[in-house]
């Protein structure tokens, strides 16, 4: 121990602490000298405040600061003045004034477009129903709506030229079938029945009346199912008959007049009404907001008001502007209703322009200076800029203290016997595993390769998307190779201080060539990798600096040194040029996603630390997942064993395995979510169309479920496991998945009568696959086998307008998808119409248990049945599998503590 120490230069503690303490002393004497001050800063605001006479005018004063700028400052009154008072009621009934005025001028523009409207439906009406105009001409409003200011009546006197096929044209046919009765004229006067429900339908005749919407979607529901039937001729005509009559009534319903108006089921004869109704209810008040108004005038009839930097008079202020007025006026309405707080209180406003009311209101006064207020208020700021400066001053002294920490570099140092992981705990990426097996063997044993001369990579760059395994891999090295392992990640050298980053680079280098053999991961070199010439000043930036370095270093040793790079990245299109050439990174192992073997064998890893019943089939779990990494996989499992302990379980079950897929890759089931007993049993049409076309065709994917509980942003889902890995696409697999992709909007389309939004995503697949069938896979026969597809170049930065194929071609191509698309369409629909018992009853199951599982979908397609006993007796069994057995009793005192812990229920 140092018997003389050295006395420590730099900043005492202790003198900190006075200092802040002082500090914190001067702030609260400030906050203690200030007064409750109004909250005034703007002078346009003082135009409201004097026009209501809210202000004491022998304390209101301003001080030049220039020509242009004044500081100004005022106190409230204790009381609003009975002036004060009036003014704001006459500018509360003006302000209504405008209003009212605003919103009839409304309503008559409104009932101008709503009579433009009754006019062309009550045309149509005319048209479609051969009613002839009287000579008085057909009304529609009468005139006991008129007013003396306007004529509201509406009275039709002449047609338009249309041609409307309707009621009369439909009779004359039925004339005709009636004498020669055969299939082909009921036929064709079925399709006449039907266009004049349709035009019956039309928004050009616009019927709002629910009962009527309703009728007629009956009748149009019964001539189809009259038009499908397998009825004689003459049993048809009658049938026909019966809904043109049904017709006939609906059409004098719609004549009849009712309170003097005629077509009120229409629209735009309600809307007509109700505005008209709204317009003598707008008219009242602005009579009786008039008189008021008149009122008001008279005691302020002499006022000079202060409005947008001007003096007007009151009658000036009446024309001005209604949209001006009406936001001067929200400035004087929440200055009046914040008076209240503002009340006695003062208020100061500096540097703020000179307007009207400062010149003819507020009295000049002389600026007074007052040093203490400036020496108090920068009082603050010249402490705290001295502790700053203490503070630096302290940290530069230290040479070899923190600020020296900067530079050095953050990177950890692994061992192998602080990484537990090896190759045996990577599966699924064997072609990366060999890859780095050799830089472990080489690390172990340099003398087998350098004897022949050959020279192992200076760096290998994994490139994968993430969740891959790019780190575990890493951590595997670490694990096997017997040597240093130095782990960093790509932003630990970026930070704000300029050199820093390539400070530590050179550091880490530095001790890496100390501990050769030795190996460097850096996670995420994006981070300080990406393409030069990005940042400002030329694009030399500090992150450019740092990579510069770095390209030196590894540029700077040869692979004698024994010091090897290993870097990940998900972004190697961004990476520089320079980092990737041949002698930095030689070698690049990409770690794509894994395939359905690799998937089992990344399960089979995840799967020795747990629990896990017979019934559990990896495999299965493997080719339901494609698409998922090895970080999906292992999140499945945990959520599964997560599951399992929930239900109270000794293991884990294949139906906790199947729910943590499903959670995992479609989100949690949403069972909060409140739907409507109709949107939950068109949905149950839609999957189980979507569950009996996939099991039809015969390329499509084996369906494994078929559920209508709601997961992120979809209603149900049917869930297909595919067989084996997607290397192609073959023409007949397509074609029968547009099938797939069309059930769903068929089922609807059969079963619920009408058709939802709910298939959206479904003909965005089936599009795009139509269009990749024609554009990139040439298996369009009328296009042939040629490529399409659009390149996506850019010009000047811009993405390209030009396309290497014509507008002409550009037609055939949409008319092919169209074509793929509408054939998937009518095989879906015809697949379903085939099998629409089965499609009722998966439908009913799936309202029942919302799930059905293949076993289910297998026996509902073999038998055209499916017990509701079966499927309980099934989930029951599910249910209560490995079940823990409860707690035993407590012991006497004494008693052996055997026995078994959990027993199978």
């Amino acid at each position: 121990m140092d018997e003389n120490p050295k006395p420590k230069k730099g900043f005492s503690g202790g003198l900190l602490f006075i200092l802040l303490a002082a500090v914190l002393f001067i702030m609260v004497l400030q906050t203690m000298k200030t007064e409750k001050t109004a909250n005034i800063s703007f002078s346009y605001q003082l135009e409201s405040l004097v026009n209501l006479d809210l202000l004491q005018p022998e304390d209101s004063a301003k001080v030049a600061i220039n020509d242009n700028l004044v500081s100004f400052s005022g106190k409230f009154r204790e009381e609003k003045s009975s002036l004060g008072k009036q003014r704001y009621r006459f500018l509360q009934t003006l302000f209504a004034n405008h209003q009212l005025k605003d919103l009839k001028t409304n309503s008559l523009n409104e009932l101008n477009r709503f009579q433009n409207d009754i006019r062309s439906n009550a045309d149509w009406f005319l048209h479609l129903t051969g009613y002839q105009i009287p000579a008085g001409g057909y009304k529609i409003i009468d005139s006991t709506y008129d007013t003396p200011t306007r004529q509201n009546s509406i009275i039709i006197t002449s047609l338009s030229s249309k041609n409307i096929f309707g009621l009369p044209q439909l009779r004359s046919e039925f004339t005709q079938v009636n004498k020669n009765i055969n299939e082909a004229s009921i036929t064709h006067y079925g399709l006449s029945l039907g266009t004049v429900i349709a035009n019956f339908q039309s928004p050009n005749l616009g019927i709002g009346s629910e009962e009527m919407k309703n009728n007629l979607r009956l009748m149009s529901r019964e001539l189809e199912q009259t038009q499908n039937s397998d009825l004689a001729p003459r049993d048809k005509l009658q049938k026909y008959e019966g809904i043109t009559q049904q017709l006939v009534a609906l059409a004098s319903s719609l004549n009849a007049m009712q309170g003097n108006m005629r077509l009120i089921q229409l629209r735009s004869v309600r809307n007509y009404n109700k505005q008209l109704t709204a317009l003598g209810t707008t008219a009242e008040k602005l009579t009786q907001n008039q008189v008021q108004l008149n009122k008001a005038r008279s005691g302020v009839g002499d006022t000079i008001w202060f409005f947008d930097n001007r003096e007007l008079s009151t009658k000036q202020l009446e024309g001005e502007d209604v949209d001006k007025f009406s936001n001067w006026f929200t400035t004087s309405k929440e200055e009046w209703e914040g008076f209240e707080q503002n009340k006695t209180l003062t208020f100061k406003a500096p540097d703020q322009p000179l307007n009207t009311v400062l010149k003819k209101k507020f009295k000049s006064e002389e600026p007074a200076t007052n040093y203490w207020n400036v020496f108090f208020s920068l009082l603050p700021f010249l402490i705290l800029i001295a502790l700053l400066y203490f503070f630096f001053s302290r940290q530069m002294k230290g040479i070899g203290g923190g600020a020296m920490n900067f530079g050095k570099s953050p990177a950890k140092l692994l061992t192998k016997d602080s990484v537990k992981v090896t190759f045996k705990d990577v599966a699924g990426i064997e072609e990366a595993k060999e890859e780095l097996v050799e830089i472990v063997d080489f690390l172990k044993d340099p003398a087998r390769f350098t004897m022949l001369g050959a020279q192992i990579p200076k760096g290998v760059l994994l490139i994968g998307p993430p969740g891959t395994g790019k780190t575990l891999i890493a951590k595997a090295v670490a694990g096997e190779a017997d040597r240093p392992f130095f782990s960093i990640a790509g932003s630990d050298f970026v930070e704000m201080f300029v050199g820093v980053g390539a400070s530590r680079i050179r550091d880490l280098f530095a001790q890496a060539k100390k501990t050769a053999p030795c190996i460097i991961f850096i996670d995420e070199i994006d981070a300080v990798g990406r393409h030069r010439g990005g940042g400002y000043g030329g694009g030399h930036d500090e992150r450019e600096q740092t990579l510069n370095q770095l390209l030196v270093e590894m540029d700077g040793f040869d692979t004698n040194e024994g010091v090897i790079i290993i870097a990940a990245t998900n972004r190697p299109d961004v990476l520089d040029r320079a980092l990737l050439r041949p002698g930095r990174f030689d070698r690049r192992v990409n770690i794509e996603l894994p395939d359905v073997r690799g998937r089992f064998e990344i399960l089979k890893v995840h799967a020795r630390n747990l629990k896990i019943d017979p019934s559990v089939d990896l495999m299965a779990i493997a080719r339901g997942t494609p698409g998922a990494s090895g970080a999906d996989l292992k999140n499945i499992l945990n959520e599964a064993a997560l599951i399992s302990a929930r239900k109270g379980r000794k293991a884990v079950t294949a139906q906790d395995a199947i729910s943590a897929t499903d959670k995992v890759r479609f989100g949690k089931e949403r069972r909060s979510l409140e739907i409507t007993e109709s949107d939950k049993k068109t949905t149950a049409y839609h999957e189980s169309g979507h569950a009996v076309v996939g099991l039809v065709v015969k390329n499509a994917d084996p369906v494994e479920k078929v559920t209508i509980i709601p997961r992120g942003m979809s209603l149900g889902a049917t869930h297909f496991l595919p067989e084996k890995n997607r290397i192609n696409y073959w023409k007949n697999e397509l074609i029968d998945q547009l099938a797939v992709c069309m059930g769903g909007r068929v089922g609807e389309e059969i079963f619920v009568g009408d058709i939802s939004s709910g298939a959206q995503q479904d003909i965005v697949q089936a599009s795009e696959i139509a269009r990749s069938m024609v554009c990139k896979w040439g298996m369009s026969e009328i296009l042939g086998t040629i490529s399409y597809e659009d390149s996506n170049q850019q010009q000047f930065g811009f993405p390209s307008t030009e396309k290497p194929f014509s507008e002409k071609t550009q037609e055939e191509i949409d008319a092919e998808v169209k074509n793929l698309v509408n054939a998937a369409l009518n095989r879906a629909r015809e697949i379903v119409q085939d099998n629409k018992a089965k499609v009722e009853l998966m439908a009913e199951r799936l309202m029942q248990f919302e799930t059905l599982y293949k076993e289910d979908l297998d026996c509902i397609m073999e038998t055209g049945e499916l017990s509701e006993e079966g499927i309980r007796d099934r989930l029951d069994k599910e249910e209560f599998k490995f079940r823990k057995s409860p707690p035993p009793p407590p012991k006497d005192i004494g008693e052996s503590d055997t026995g078994e812990a959990f027993n199978p229920t």
